[in-house]
């Protein structure tokens, strides 16, 4: 994990925020003073927010090494009356640390009619104003910092004045991610670009101007979130400042990305707000964006197109990784089948049929959170429906009463409600199937001491572990539970799954205690998971290497701050776990 000092990025983004009382209203001398990036532009027209849009090379060229594609894009603003901005730009990775990328840029007044005179043959001529940029971007790897350089070709066609000049850029950016805060890790990004700082200018009239000099300062906050099992949605904020010949104007732009996949933006520059959409298809990206200004509402769209992603050399980890992913998909699919069919039953309102299935693929395919969710909100529906009097239909009250008698194993109240919801509907193969389920129980006697054990057992190591989980014994808390699981899978009663939830939030709960006590101890470098001797007192060496499995496939999908935290759950678990260490190693010197 990379120190940082939070003193100077505190400073930094203060210095962003109170910019917004700077005078902004400078005049802009041409066309460049706005980019290219429709992506950019919805967010404000802030920069550090939209890497793989090769149109970024115009804010900061530095951007092209974090890029993780080939890319190249097209985008169209529409102005007023036939007036047009077009830009055409690519980016390639040529070696491991250096990468290169071109923009040309043309704003195009349409066609315009000129006359003397109102009486006068109109003359119909157009101008045309273009920029040709050229860029290279080199990381440096010792301070893991993206330098880069760029070379534009500027052309003014003006009808009776034309002229052309070149200029120079510079800039860098850096991103330092994985900085813990409370609960989570977020990505903090920094650029600074400076343009036009050296070049020829132009001669339209008697005297030769030079381009205007811009700097431009940028920072980027980007925050996961977790409305998706399988994937992080990401909330970015983006917060620049601008300093055109010596006036300074305020940037702010967020963004807020689903399974990195759905993009929604807003944003605000001088006098102006921007919105935008952005989807991923395969290797296309399709962005928009709108002005909302006081004159018209103006549109802006970009199509780009993604190949050749970038390999990283793969370690041992990362083929073990892969290999376990491989075996988690393979997992998830059959559990999604599983999955696809409950949903079926559940909306033909075959809540019993559903809620068994559900069942099986919790205790069968533990890492899916999903079909948790959707048991416990058929289990909340049916409650609801069972003691509510506001239901009107008294079958939906009898059906749902009889289901949470049924899997409270409340067997004769169950057979009384469902007796009644027969009265409705005695052609209902799911609640006579299950009718006769509970006849053969309650008539078994062997059958009702057994379950009257299994409850007893249970009801016990579920205490032990919260006994465990009060006194602070998060390990053996957790080590309790997963017996506790064990034990009700093998089971296979209808209360089974409310002891399997139960334990399974107080793991989770276990779990995040560990987490927070892994973020004091990562203040002492030079230990990894530092525990109290008596959290080792047990080793779990099988539950260790589930866990360390778990840990490769987050890695394998990107998702690094959690299988970080299992890997250190890990060494909780067995602190002599060879491959642990190694993969914490491993992460912590990226």
């Amino acid at each position: 994990m990379q120190v940082i000092n939070y003193k100077i990025i505190g400073i930094v983004l203060f210095g962003l925020f109170i910019s917004r009382e700077i005078d902004a209203e400078g005049k802009r001398k041409n066309f460049l003073s706005h980019g290219p990036s429709v992506s950019s532009f919805s967010q404000g027209e802030t920069v550090l927010n939209n890497l793989n849009d090769p149109a970024i090379i115009y804010y900061n060229s530095s951007l092209l090494s974090f890029f993780n594609y080939n890319t190249v894009s097209l985008s169209r603003y529409n102005l007023f009356d036939g007036t047009s901005y077009n830009s055409a730009s690519a980016s390639f990775f040529l070696f491991e640390n250096l990468a290169a990328g071109f923009s040309f840029i043309n704003l195009s007044s349409g066609d315009i009619e000129l006359r003397k005179d109102p009486f006068d043959k109109a003359k119909t001529v157009s101008t045309n104003q273009w920029a040709y940029i050229f860029g290279l971007s080199s990381l440096i790897r010792p301070i893991d910092t993206a330098v880069g350089f760029n070379v534009k070709y500027i052309s003014f066609d003006l009808y009776e004045k034309s002229d052309a000049g070149t200029s120079l850029d510079f800039s860098l950016s850096k991103f330092f991610n994985n900085v813990d805060v409370t609960y989570t890790q977020i990505t903090l990004g920094f650029g600074i670009s400076a343009q036009n700082i050296t070049g020829t200018g132009i001669k339209l009239d008697k005297y030769r101007e030079d381009f205007q000099k811009i700097f431009i300062l940028s920072s980027l906050v980007a925050i996961p979130t977790r409305f998706h099992f399988d994937s992080h949605d990401t909330l970015s904020f983006s917060f620049d400042l601008k300093n055109e010949d010596s006036y300074n104007e305020f940037f702010t732009g967020a963004e807020y990305k689903f399974a990195d996949r759905y993009a929604v933006r807003c944003g605000y520059y001088p006098d102006h707000i921007t919105a935008g959409l952005g989807l991923n298809i395969s290797s296309l990206s399709v962005n928009y964006s709108a002005d909302f200004n006081e004159i018209d509402l103006i549109n802006r769209f970009s199509l780009t197109y993604k190949w050749n992603k970038k390999q990283k050399k793969e370690n041992i980890l990362s083929v073990e990784a892969k290999n376990a992913l491989t075996e988690d998909r393979i997992s998830q699919k059959q559990a999604e089948e599983l999955f696809d069919k409950a949903k079926k039953f559940y909306s033909k309102k075959q809540y019993l049929y559903a809620t068994d299935l559900l069942q099986k693929i919790i205790l069968d395919y533990p890492n899916y959170e999903s079909p948790l969710f959707f048991y416990k909100k058929i289990r909340k529906d049916m409650k609801d429906n069972s003691v509510s009097t506001l239901t009107s239909d008294f079958d939906v009250y009898s059906y749902a009463a009889g289901y949470t008698n049924y899997y409270s194993a409340n067997y004769s109240q169950c057979l009384k409600e469902w007796m009644k919801y027969l009265q409705f509907d005695n052609q209902n193969k799911e609640i006579k199937e299950y009718y006769q389920k509970v006849e053969k129980i309650l008539n078994n006697s062997i059958m009702e001491e057994q379950r009257k054990e299994f409850e007893a057992q249970a009801s016990q190591m579920l205490h032990d572990g919260i006994n465990k989980f009060n006194a602070k014994q998060w390990i053996s808390s957790i080590k309790q539970m997963e017996k506790l699981q064990l034990f009700v899978k093998t089971s296979r009663y209808a209360a089974s799954l409310n002891y399997y939830s139960s334990a399974k939030d107080y793991i989770d709960r276990a779990v995040k205690e560990l987490s927070l006590s892994v973020k004091k101890e990562s203040v002492n470098k030079n230990s990894i998971c530092q525990t109290a001797p008596a959290e080792y007192a047990e080793i779990d060496e099988k539950m260790a290497d589930e866990k360390y499995k778990e840990g490769l496939v987050l890695y394998a999908k990107g998702k690094y701050f959690e299988a970080e935290r299992m890997w250190e759950l890990t060494l909780r678990l067995n602190p002599n776990h060879t491959r642990a260490k190694n993969a914490l190693k491993h992460i912590n010197s990226d």
